[in-house]
């Protein structure tokens, strides 16, 4: 049996190698003229090991402050989990339903309205209560989410450009907890 997968494979290979060959008759190479090489992925046309790593990363999501994630005092387990919010890798109840997997209709902490990363951290009235308690025991409760804050991501970077920068790197972690215990 191993011999027929082995033939075939060799088939395979043949018709490539001809579909090749057919394929390189349409060549013409003109003399006297120098070849070029260009790198299509740099502006410059010059390859670049940069514009090479850019392209593993091509379609991928970005969350662009990851610097208020990875340089929070914030535990590493906390900061892996906001990594993972702020990807909308949680497993909600709207990820679970994409999978066909059991979960509830509505969020468990509200019952008002389906539940998904954002509505969890950011929507919900628990959390909003939960992140006005917290931040006013610090004295920025004019920073708590507002009815007009859909976005966790924009919420918070909305607060790091407001706050001061010393009070920067706290804030951050401050958020990056709140959103833990959330």
């Amino acid at each position: 049996m191993s011999y027929d997968i082995q033939g075939a494979l060799s088939v395979a290979a043949l018709a490539e190698f001809v579909g090749i060959v057919d394929l390189l008759e349409e060549v013409q190479i003109l003399s006297g003229i120098l070849d070029k090489h260009q790198w299509r992925l740099s502006a410059s046309g010059q390859y670049l090991p940069k514009s090479a790593y850019e392209t593993f990363f091509i379609g991928a999501v970005h969350f662009e402050p990851w610097e208020l994630i990875w340089k929070s005092w914030a535990p590493k387990k906390c900061q892996c989990f906001i990594w993972f919010a702020v990807h909308k890798h949680c497993w909600t109840a709207d990820r679970l339903a994409r999978r066909g997997l059991p979960h509830p209709t509505c969020c468990v902490l509200c019952d008002q309205v389906e539940e998904d990363i954002q509505h969890i951290l950011i929507g919900c009235f628990f959390a909003k209560q939960v992140w006005f308690q917290m931040l006013s025991k610090v004295g920025l409760s004019v920073l708590a989410p507002q009815a007009a804050d859909t976005s966790f991501e924009d919420w918070w970077i909305k607060i790091d450009k407001l706050a001061p920068t010393v009070f920067r790197k706290g804030i951050n972690s401050l958020i990056i907890l709140g959103a833990w215990m959330i």
